[in-house]
């Protein structure tokens, strides 16, 4: 084999096990400190994961442009104000944890450019590629192995690979056998007589029904593996819709790689869909789209109330295995809010109906002319078009308390 087809190796930074090499690193330096002068909080540890989720974006691109960097690390090109607002705090509490990061070892060295900038030099330990053989001159099985080397940890994303299933062939003779008469063809699970008459049966006597029979099937086969087709695209399609919708609210100014992108997919399809495990309808599945857009859109308006805080990485964010702050949590948030929401609509149409008692019995208001019997009529149909059986109940209680006042019993 010559060089030109001898695969090459690569190096591949995975955020996913940078994170996890930051997180130990921080773990075990605070193990070793026991005052919290010198220890790493919360804040130091995101400033570190913004850093090197940034760095692996540098070193990954710079491996596609080419160059070498297995030797030795380039250092981290950047600048204190991005670095700022990336993380939503100022200049200056930046410049605080890198001396702090400084101080742990977790940065090693530091270069001021002036107009470039800073370079940073992270801890090597932290940075530990994966390999990637990559034959030249192949995009496509670059791509397949960057993928393969991703999903070593995620199990295969079937609603994000639709496969065409091999039809199964009707004319096989597989399972079936042949005797030692000529033309005579035995069942595998009889092979001896006919499990009908008992008799042995020709091959050419009584095809017409088989043949309509298998047809049959076969039409029914064709016709459930394109429904089958059909709703995996149509799952495909929901994951896809909820991660454009989530990357445009929560991470508008990210860039991922295609390796990336389909990390955070397989972590959506496992995390958020539950990998379509829980069976539905269509329209379920619509609705529960609504459900997710709303929960997207209160993480939203919250970072937006609170500039200084932040969500992690998607890569972590829709993690399956992250139950401390990723995006599984916000599904009890939204529970409670439209509880709340509930509360609020029914006092106000309690109130309202209350108010049109009052206006009755005093003459004025658009039911003025009717009878307590008509009115009641009138408020039990409004208020059951809402399905709620409290608020009927809080309706009842409050007809109850109507009355009472107004007869003075």
């Amino acid at each position: 084999m010559t060089s030109e087809t001898s695969p090459s190796i690569r190096p591949y930074y995975d955020f996913s096990t940078i994170f996890m090499a930051t997180k130990n690193f921080i773990d075990r330096h605070n193990s070793t400190h026991d005052q919290l002068t010198k220890r790493l909080n919360a804040n130091h540890r995101a400033t570190a994961e913004l850093i090197t989720r940034l760095y692996a974006k540098q070193l990954n691109h710079a491996v596609t442009l080419g160059e070498d960097i297995t030797t030795q690390l380039p250092g981290f090109k950047t600048f204190n104000p991005s670095l700022a607002t990336c993380k939503g705090c100022t200049i200056r509490t930046i410049i605080n944890h890198k001396e702090r990061l400084k101080a742990a070892g977790f940065i090693i060295k530091e270069i001021h450019r002036g107009k470039s900038g800073i370079e940073l030099w992270i801890n090597p330990a932290i940075f530990i590629p994966k390999k990637l053989f990559t034959p030249p001159n192949n995009i496509q099985s670059d791509i397949a192995e960057i993928t393969n080397t991703l999903g070593l940890k995620v199990k295969k994303l079937h609603p994000l690979v639709q496969e065409h299933q091999e039809q199964i062939n009707n004319n096989s003779s597989v399972n079936s056998l042949t005797s030692q008469k000529k033309g005579i063809r035995l069942s595998a699970h009889e092979s001896t007589i006919n499990s009908v008459t008992g008799t042995l049966q020709e091959q050419d006597k009584n095809t017409r029904e088989s043949r309509n029979s298998d047809s049959k099937k076969q039409a029914g086969r064709k016709k459930n593996a394109s429904k089958a087709v059909s709703e995996s695209a149509f799952l495909l399609q929901l994951v896809r819709d909820f991660w454009a919708y989530a990357k445009l609210a929560l991470f508008s100014e990210l860039i991922l790689s295609d390796a990336e992108q389909t990390e955070v997919l397989n972590h959506i399809w496992a995390s958020v869909y539950r990998k379509f495990k829980i069976k539905g309808s269509k329209k379920d599945w619509e609705n529960y789209q609504q459900i997710l857009y709303k929960r997207v859109d209160m993480v939203s308006r919250y970072l937006q109330r609170n500039p200084n805080r932040w969500v992690a990485p998607p890569h972590l964010y829709f993690d399956p295995e992250n139950k401390r702050n990723g995006f599984a949590k916000t599904y009890q948030w939204f529970i409670k809010q439209e509880l709340l929401k509930k509360q609020i609509r029914n006092q106000i149409l309690i109130q309202k109906s209350e108010k049109e008692w009052k206006d009755r019995d005093q003459g004025k208001g658009r039911y003025k002319h009717k009878t307590r019997l008509q009115l009641f009529r009138i408020q039990q149909q409004c208020l059951s078009a809402f399905n709620d059986e409290k608020l009927l109940q809080e309706y009842e209680k409050s007809l109850q308390r109507t009355l009472f006042k107004s007869t003075g019993v």
